[in-house]
């Protein structure tokens, strides 16, 4: 049984152009959750006398801050992602 392996078919220019634009959106919104997080974040920070706060506010507020950070370093790679798709479509423009 000699199977024969097929060449991976090239996304179609359409298919890249969709996902670029899903691409896009969800890092409209994973940046959006970060800057409400970050806003959160801060206010609790800043509002909220660290003397008082129970132990479990305390971890839950350096917890927000952390979250944001990864929320906005996941924003940023997927601004990677645009910007490589987007290359992709250029290239196939000055190609075809």
């Amino acid at each position: 049984m000699n199977q024969q392996a097929t060449p991976r078919e090239m996304p179609s220019t359409e298919k890249l152009e969709r996902a670029l634009r899903k691409n896009k959106q969800a890092t409209k919104e994973v940046q959006d959750a970060a800057d409400d997080l970050a806003v959160v974040h801060a206010v609790l920070d800043n509002e909220v006398p660290k003397e008082t706060l129970p132990q479990d506010v305390d971890r839950a507020i350096e917890r927000a801050g952390e979250l944001e950070k990864t929320l906005s370093d996941s924003a940023r790679r997927l601004e990677e992602v645009n910007r490589a798709l987007g290359n992709q479509l250029d290239d196939r423009d000055k190609v075809g």
